[in-house]
């Protein structure tokens, strides 16, 4: 039995800042490489692993350009709902989605809460099982969404949206870890949610697999320097799983800009300056603005020009906010 596993398409039809090309055209152009896939592959079955859209409400004539394409390929798809597919983090708005309309349509096969879907083939028995996202999936030990049991099948593949990451990342307020959800008994865990993936990860005798997001939507270096993928899953006696570069998929730098990124950058290195600067002043004798901004121009050499214009604003700020609390007193 074949599988093709791809997640995080993002399908919208405007540019995210920092792409340099057209994003619609691109997005369309994996896809058509991912049909081309499938067919070559002949698999059973396409896997998504949830955020098909960048929003729940996409425009209807978009989805009909989707539709078109998903009409091509002629085996199931199943998927997960991710965050940008649902409204408020909450998979309870799924009936409200475009991908609610494409799972009532037949489209596309949502795999819901305590749903099993099984595929037998060649005297083999594989089930899929399946985890939205939610507001709370990964708060800290909640693994529920993760783990599963075994006991039905030869082969159990759990798809979840979800931050399962090797490792946690510094900057990540919320994530499950490879090693959190070793007790789980899915022979696969295909993840979605994480954008830079981690590829194939074997774990005591189990698969964990995140190809990636088949777009790249942020200027990051490490999306820069990524290459978008799709899994191919093939279980007989073994279980082999490939991850496959796509060939429409542009080297970052032909596609993404760093500008924007790194003024924002600039901007925040220089934030973090000034209130190191405030933090490092003390010593203050006073509370009062006049006094602490004289006294960091001191320190750093700032030009007096500077300062005598923040002082104009300082004042003017005084003044706005002296009328604005007249006002609520007469009130």
């Amino acid at each position: 039995m074949k599988f093709l596993f791809l997640t995080d398409t993002h399908i919208r039809n405007t540019n995210p800042q920092g792409r340099k090309d057209n994003f619609f055209e691109t997005v369309f152009k994996k896809l058509d490489e991912i049909i081309e896939i499938a067919q070559e592959k002949n698999v059973d079955a396409v896997l998504h692993g949830g955020d098909l859209f960048d929003r729940p409400d996409t425009p209807p004539s978009l989805v009909r350009e989707v539709v078109i394409r998903l009409k091509k390929i002629d085996v199931p798809i199943y998927m997960v709902a991710g965050n940008h597919d649902i409204y408020g983090q909450n998979p309870n708005t799924i009936k409200r989605t475009m991908i609610g309309l494409l799972d009532s349509m037949g489209i596309i096969k949502l795999i819901n809460p305590e749903e099993k879907v099984f595929l037998k083939k060649n005297g083999v028995t594989v089930r899929l099982t399946g985890t939205h996202y939610s507001y709370n999936l990964d708060k800290e030990g909640k693994i529920s969404g993760y783990v599963v049991k075994k006991d039905d099948c030869d082969v159990a593949i759990h798809m979840v949206h979800g931050m399962l990451l090797e490792k946690p990342l510094f900057h990540t307020a919320y994530c499950t870890t490879i090693d959190e959800i070793l007790s789980t008994q899915a022979d696969i865990t295909l993840s979605g949610h994480y954008h830079s993936g981690y590829g194939i990860k074997y774990v005591n005798g189990r698969y964990f697999v995140n190809p990636g997001s088949i777009v790249r939507i942020d200027s990051s270096l490490i999306e820069i320097s990524r290459m978008p993928k799709v899994s191919f899953i093939k279980i007989e006696k073994d279980i082999i799983i490939e991850n496959i570069t796509l060939k429409s998929a542009l080297p970052g730098y032909e596609i993404l800009d760093r500008t924007k990124l790194e003024e924002m950058e600039f901007k925040e290195k220089k934030l973090a300056e000034f209130i190191q600067s405030v933090n490092s002043a003390s010593n203050f004798k006073s509370y009062d603005f006049t006094a602490i901004l004289n006294e960091i121009s001191q320190k750093n050499n700032i030009k007096k020009e500077v300062v005598e214009e923040a002082l104009k604003k300082i004042e003017q700020a005084q003044i706005d906010f002296s009328f604005d609390g007249e006002d609520l007193e007469v009130i």
